[in-house]
């Protein structure tokens, strides 16, 4: 089982300008198999949550607004509510972490490219 970890996500709970606040993590199957990824959020005060399979397909790349539960299996995640995830899946996809923070007039954006842990 391959797993990707990310301690520090965050739905900003407003926007400025004409860009939504949003985190999304990114996934790239670059292999010619269809393939699953789970999610599980973790949060300060309460049980884990467990998302449904979520399907990549084989050569696709995947945009997975972490707040649209239909894009991440199901999971309600509310926004200014802090928590970490992780991603799971048997393939060896490729994972990557943003946040685009629009509260404020000028725009932060951070991004990861996650390494796989065994």
């Amino acid at each position: 089982m391959n797993r990707w970890h990310v301690p520090d996500c965050y739905i900003p709970p407003r926007s400025s300008g004409g860009q939504p606040s949003h985190e999304s993590i990114c996934v790239l199957n670059d292999s010619s198999q269809d393939a699953h990824l789970t999610l599980t959020a973790y949060f300060a005060d309460r049980e884990p949550e467990r998302s449904a399979p979520v399907l990549v397909p084989a050569r696709r790349d995947l945009h997975l607004r972490t707040a649209i539960p239909e894009q991440v299996g199901g999971l309600r995640l509310q926004p200014d509510v802090p928590y970490g995830i992780v991603v799971e899946s048997e393939a060896d996809l490729k994972v990557q972490y943003s946040r685009l923070d629009t509260t404020q007039p000028a725009y932060t954006l951070m991004t990861a490219l996650l390494p796989s842990h065994n």
